[in-house]
């Protein structure tokens, strides 16, 4: 299979010509490798291990890595646009790379030189494959309220607690996770950092919880029973920032989530147009009587006034 990477070498005026070419191999795949399958494994909601494993080969879980560090080095702009195309097939892959990017550019941005070198490689492949892992059973929205806390033990933390809800936690190996070293700390984000974790002894995933929608991505709870992590794997190598790191982390997650609407929207709107060509009344398709025409104007119009919106806030 050709990989994105292979179109990625240009700057510049060149740049817009290979995000051509990269979002056409992303359409073949969508249409050969992803769409077909859609609704036989949304309905078993069995995990991608295929779709993921040839997402690996395309070089999708490092898109927007520096090339320096083994990735594309592609701009946000163009992550949103790959997350619409995804989304108006199956908006589930999607989610497998968003937690997995949110987390890597956290490292990205916030890391040591050290641990860029050691990590992002390796996300960049998949063969390191993850999220973040932030929510609680009692905290959702107020991540000050976290109550797993790391505490040192030397050149350790050792960890305790639990989250829900996490992204890719069952069949990835690393989060990004938020914990408090100082639950004392006030204010409250200042005893607050991310620790870099691999899947370990006393790591545990508890359960796969079920979903009514967004089916075929493992989200699972899981707890911390004495889990040590070296001090080492501190974001940026110092407590107290990892609220302000995880918070600009999301930004991107904000990206993908528009991406998402947009991508679903058109899918709508194109089985709308399907279906309004082939369904009869009074003797003519009722895509041809006002008042669907209208609907249907308006659904397009409506979709192509997001989809400019979200490709300014992708720019900033």
């Amino acid at each position: 299979m050709a990989t994105i990477e292979d179109q990625t070498h240009d700057t510049g005026d060149d740049y817009a010509e290979n995000e051509t070419l990269i979002l056409d191999m992303l359409d073949r795949f969508l249409k050969t490798e992803v769409k077909p399958y859609v609704h036989e494994l949304d309905a078993k909601d069995e995990y991608l291990h295929e779709i993921v494993e040839k997402m690996k080969e395309m070089g999708l879980f490092g898109c927007l890595i520096d090339t320096e560090y083994g990735g594309l080095g592609l701009s946000t702009s163009t992550y949103a646009k790959i997350v619409d195309r995804i989304s108006a097939v199956w908006m589930s892959v999607s989610g497998i790379i968003n937690s997995h990017l949110i987390m890597a550019m956290t490292i990205q941005r916030n890391g040591t030189e050290a641990q860029k070198r050691e990590f992002l490689p390796r996300i960049a492949t998949g063969e390191l494959r993850g999220g973040i892992g932030l929510t609680e059973p009692d905290c959702g929205i107020d991540l000050q309220a976290i109550r797993t806390v790391a505490r040192r033990d030397g050149d350790h933390y050792v960890v305790n607690g639990s989250k829900t809800w996490i992204t890719n936690s069952k069949y990835g190996n690393v989060l990004a996770l938020l914990v408090k070293t100082d639950p004392e700390a006030q204010p409250l984000h200042k005893g607050m950092c991310l620790l870099i974790v691999e899947k370990g002894p006393a790591f545990e995933v508890s359960r796969q919880l079920q979903k009514l929608g967004y089916k075929g991505i493992d989200t699972c709870e899981l707890t911390f029973t004495d889990f040590r992590v070296l001090v080492s794997r501190v974001i940026g190598g110092k407590e107290g920032l990892g609220l302000k790191q995880i918070l600009s982390g999301l930004e991107l997650g904000r990206i993908n989530v528009a991406a998402r609407g947009v991508g679903v929207a058109q899918a709508a709107l194109d089985e709308a147009i399907a279906y309004s060509q082939q369904r009869k009344t009074f003797g003519k398709p009722i895509c041809e009587h006002q008042a669907i025409a209208l609907k249907l104007g308006e659904m397009a119009t409506r979709g192509s006034r997001t989809l400019a919106h979200r490709f300014r806030r992708a720019r900033l």
